[in-house]
């Protein structure tokens, strides 16, 4: 029986998009390299920050400058995480219904754990109570490191569970 319901969080629950190509963009313009656009941007994620980055930096960046944009996108994006980012319409009534029928909910990201855990505090508080984001040494999505994480916590298993995204779980 499936009690428990698994959510990616970009781009399912949250349209988080403009916010992440703030952060991209500026880590690119501090290394002099040139913006992407929201397109781009778009096409770019899945599959983690760290592949987000080597998808936007120039061909031929060196693995140096790359850790350097990293290290100010995910310092900007920290700061700057809910400028324009805004739950999809339908959301919240989605997760009240799903509360009042009894499931357990968590999120699964790629994005930071930090990042993740404010945003689920911020909008969903009342619905989720497991946040799983992407944490050093952890393998990010599809790995299911995350997912299994998310389960432990909830105390559920994976028969009783379903995953939500735009992604692979």
């Amino acid at each position: 029986m499936t009690d428990t319901i698994l959510f990616d969080l970009d781009g399912t629950l949250l349209n988080t998009l403009e916010d992440i190509a703030d952060g991209v963009n500026y880590a690119l313009r501090k290394l002099n390299f040139p913006e992407r656009s929201l397109d781009e941007i778009k096409y770019f994620i899945g599959n983690g920050v760290v592949k987000l980055i080597d998808r936007a930096v120039p061909s031929g960046t060196t693995e140096e400058d790359k850790a350097a944009c990293l290290a100010l996108n995910k310092e900007y994006y920290s700061a700057h995480v809910n400028l324009r980012t805004q739950p999809y319409e339908g959301i919240m009534p989605l997760l009240k219904a799903l509360k009042e029928k009894g499931y357990k909910v968590a999120v699964i990201s790629n994005k930071y754990d930090s990042a993740v855990k404010d945003l689920c505090k911020l909008y969903f508080s009342d619905y989720i109570t497991v946040a799983v984001g992407n944490r050093a040494g952890v393998p990010t999505k599809p790995a299911p490191d995350c997912v299994y994480t998310a389960l432990e916590e909830l105390g559920c298993t994976l028969e009783q569970a379903v995953f939500v995204g735009d992604s692979d779980p």
